[in-house]
């Protein structure tokens, strides 16, 4: 079964790039006898040098509208089976190319951000997004990243069957310390890309109420983009550059995790939560914002964390501050570390396998005038 993977443009490496390679690695890796998977991407990333698993095509495409007809050439050139593409427009724009050019490949998109947020944007985006439905009913399957996404693409759609939550993978780190011994002064941790969508903003005005009542504590946050300077001017604007760390980009954060007491997420909005979970295998307790989709699915009891108010400055203050001042000696870190252990590469490789096979058998036995294989072996 032929499965090509596609990467919309985008100039970072980060959680949905991220999510595809580590996908389609374990796909390869794992079912080399009955999946041929293929990844194309739209930008050349450093973190993609040397030898992968997986064949790849590299398509440098910059905008969104020359995005469907040209990735739509290598539909054509290579007969793919099934096509799997992260988020909406692109697989939106993608599908029409493709069918418009004769082309039959079964198509599954892959929701990893927020419809809700996305919808609002450009005029080109919000004229994509009041066919929401009617496209999204065309796809042959529908994944989305969180249990609560999946939930709100299904009530938009109604389509029984359609839409599935199937879980990122997210790496997996060694336990933290300081997540055990609970020693010294308290020390935060935030990651994510400098964008408003993270609100860094916010984390940074309730972390500067925090130092009224606990004069010691510090505030790490690992990422980069074009929310810095702003981020950077804010720190020197409240007086806490002895308390702040803008780590910058780190694409290994577990010497920083294991430094850190408390993971904290102030997002406007997500579609799953990915540092939340690796936060989460180090052992760290979570403090996030109640925010559409992703945190509440994830810290569902107090032994994993706390939930306040999106954009609330006194309430993120406080949590963070109650977690300052109480004993952290019973850290909980074990049940943290199974609950992230459920989004380990081998889990979610073989649910997604279980998608792909399913997905690409339903046309009967017969695809593109040929019929296709059962698998030797079912997905582990």
């Amino acid at each position: 079964m032929k499965i090509l993977y596609v990467v919309p443009p985008s100039h970072h490496f980060a959680g949905m790039e991220r999510v595809v390679h580590d996908l389609a690695s374990g796909l390869a890796v794992q079912y080399p006898g009955q999946l041929d998977v293929t990844v194309l991407y739209c930008h050349r990333y450093p973190e993609l040098s040397g030898d992968l698993p997986y064949k790849v095509i590299w398509e440098r495409v910059e905008q969104l509208r020359s995005f469907g007809f040209r990735v739509a050439r290598w539909l054509r050139k290579k007969n793919y089976d099934v096509v799997v593409v992260a988020q909406f427009e692109p697989a939106a724009l993608l599908w029409l190319s493709h069918r418009l050019g004769g082309g039959r490949a079964r198509f599954i998109m892959h929701f990893h951000g927020n419809p809700k947020v996305e919808g609002t944007g450009s005029l080109r985006a919000r004229m994509a997004f009041s066919l929401f439905g009617t496209i999204v009913r065309r796809m042959d399957k529908v994944i989305a990243v969180s249990p609560s996404l999946a939930s709100y693409i299904d009530s938009r759609v109604g389509e029984p069957g359609l839409v599935e939550y199937l879980p990122n993978p997210v790496r997996q780190f060694q336990p933290s310390p300081r997540a055990i011994a609970k020693e010294g002064l308290v020390s935060f941790i935030s990651i994510g890309r400098l964008a408003r969508q993270k609100g860094h903003d916010i984390l940074i005005d309730a972390f500067a109420k925090v130092l009224a009542t606990c004069h010691g504590a510090r505030l790490v946050i690992v990422g980069d983009g074009q929310e810095f300077g702003a981020l950077d001017a804010q720190i020197d604007r409240l007086g806490i550059r002895d308390h702040v760390l803008l780590a910058g980009k780190i694409s290994n954060p577990e010497a920083e995790l294991a430094s850190a007491d408390c993971f904290v997420s102030a997002s406007r909005w997500e579609g799953f939560g990915v540092a939340i979970v690796e936060a989460m295998s180090a052992g760290l307790p979570v403090i996030a914002t109640d925010c559409d989709f992703g945190p509440r699915d994830l810290i569902d009891s107090p032994e994993k964390g706390w939930i306040v108010p999106v954009g609330d400055i006194d309430a993120l203050a406080a949590a963070m501050s109650a977690f300052a001042q109480q004993d952290r000696s019973n850290a909980h870190h074990d049940v943290r570390r199974k609950a992230a252990a459920m989004f380990n590469l081998d889990n979610v490789v073989a649910q997604h396998a279980a998608m792909l096979e399913a997905t690409g058998l339903q046309t009967g036995g017969q695809r593109n005038g040929r019929a296709f294989y059962k698998p030797t072996k079912p997905p582990k």
